[in-house]
């Protein structure tokens, strides 16, 4: 590891970052795992609970996901930032990303681990809000000291002034991602009395198809790691025939290869041993129908991807499985159910509240940076291109 210790004012954010930070560079997966119990009471202090900001979840990351290709190599480089008396205050898990991946002489872009297509919906700096602004100048200082190791920089997670702060002129800018969450009530009526008169409908509805028709629906939370397994592979086969449907909203099958269902099979496991998983099921007529997964963190659930029989659709079975999921978490004790990021309707409807996550585009300020950008984003978009870099 690496020490350097940030002493200087730096304007980043609504103010100016006065803190004193030391940043460490961390190189091994060694060192990364010795942080997890810091990193771990760090993210406790976090308004919002969710998975992808745990050091398990970029752990297990690291191990499935990351690049070994030839045309992208992905080396470890992490940054953990310290207030005075030693306390951590931020982790950013950041990598190298090496394109194509021939040591030096490939282009260099540093990136928060969760590189992949759907797999990581929140990526970003590890930190609470007030230490946002003094973590960000921290390692503005280390990286423009050491611009040689990166040629641009892909930021997310930013705030509104942060992204403006960090984005480069001239280079189109990524857009930014939105959270959805819904604050929960201590009783169902209530959550059901402040909807619109189209959801109450909508729930009505839900059930009165089924009613109508003869068919009883069953709700199933498994969360017995002995029963995860196969709760899993239902979830995978339900999730491509979602994928594979022409009716609804188009969805990728985010697990269609290996090392994405060994990635998200591991880090399940170990949730489950820890009681911080639940695999939610709809059965109709005892037959599986729809299935989504939740992370569990304290008193707020996290709805992470889904997958339904298209057979079952004209039912509205999604929206009946998230009804029956918001009951059991009410009933639970849950503060917050976090609806995962996007805007689509089925979010909307439950009126959440939204959480805007900034991105940015930083270019080196090394002569020639630019242009290696600009030469680079143009060569990506070629069909060959894109072929090989989805090759595993």
């Amino acid at each position: 590891q690496g020490n350097q210790t940030d002493t200087r004012n730096i304007g980043i954010g609504n103010g100016v970052a006065t803190a004193t930070l030391t940043l460490a560079t961390i190189h091994s997966d060694a060192a990364l795992m010795a942080l997890a119990p810091e990193w771990n009471a760090l993210c406790a202090t976090l308004p919002l609970q969710h998975p992808f900001a745990e050091p398990d979840w970029h752990l297990h990351w690291w191990r499935h996901l990351r690049a070994r290709r030839l045309l992208i190599h992905d080396r470890l480089h992490a940054f953990a930032l310290r207030d005075a008396r030693g306390k951590l205050v931020a982790v950013a898990p950041m990598m190298i990303s090496v394109r194509p991946g021939l040591g030096a002489f490939g282009v260099k872009v540093l990136q928060f681990f969760g590189a992949d297509p759907n797999i990581t919906e929140v990526r970003g700096l590890i930190c609470h809000p007030d230490d946002s602004d003094a973590a960000l100048a921290a390692l503005q200082t280390y990286l423009l000291a050491h611009r040689h190791l990166w040629d641009w920089i892909e930021w997310q997670g930013l705030s509104p002034e942060q992204a403006r702060q960090l984005s480069s002129p001239g280079i189109d800018q990524p857009k930014a991602r939105v959270m959805c969450y819904r604050p929960l009530p201590a009783d169902w009526d209530t959550l059901k009395g402040g909807l619109s008169r189209n959801m109450k409908e909508a729930i009505r509805k839900c059930f009165n198809s089924l009613r109508r028709d003869g068919l009883q629906h069953r709700f199933d939370v498994v969360e017995r790691p002995v029963d995860v397994a196969a709760a899993l592979a239902d979830f995978y086969r339900l999730h491509a025939l979602r994928a594979c449907s022409a009716e609804g909203v188009p969805h990728a099958d985010a697990f269609r290869d290996r090392k994405s269902r060994a990635f998200l099979s591991a880090h399940a496991m170990m949730l489950a041993r820890e009681d911080r998983l639940r695999v939610f099921q709809l059965r109709i007529g005892g037959e599986l129908a729809a299935t989504r997964i939740g992370f569990v963190h304290g008193d707020q659930l996290y709805l992470y991807y889904s997958g339904y029989d298209p057979r079952w659709s004209a039912y509205s079975i999604m929206t009946t499985l998230v009804i029956e999921i918001m009951r059991w978490a009410i009933a639970q004790g849950c503060s917050v159910v976090n609806l995962s990021t996007g805007r689509d309707l089925s979010k909307l409807r439950w009126q959440p509240q939204e959480e805007v996550l900034h991105n940015a585009i930083q270019i080196s300020p090394r002569t020639g940076s630019t242009l290696l950008f600009r030469t680079y984003t143009q060569l990506r978009g070629l069909p060959l291109m894109r072929r090989l870099s989805r090759k595993k």
